[in-house]
């Protein structure tokens, strides 16, 4: 699916964002996640909250080691 590619770029966004002043409580398996607006890689915002509208579930997926050399 193309979904995928834009999610998985969304979500590393949003990692990457996050404050270090202000740590987020760990989520507890099966809890809901907190909505969260991000752009896409056309520039296009893209809400949690309208994926889970058109889809079940949406699979959070971290790539500790993706896009750097070596």
């Amino acid at each position: 699916m193309r979904r995928a590619p834009l999610l998985a770029l969304a979500l590393l966004a949003l990692a990457a964002t996050a404050r270090a002043a202000d740590p987020p409580s760990p989520l507890a398996v099966g809890a809901v996640a907190p909505d969260s607006a991000l752009v896409d890689m056309r520039g296009q915002p893209v809400r949690l909250a309208d994926l889970l509208k058109q889809h079940d579930f949406v699979v959070v997926a971290f790539y500790v080691k993706a896009f750097t050399g070596g």
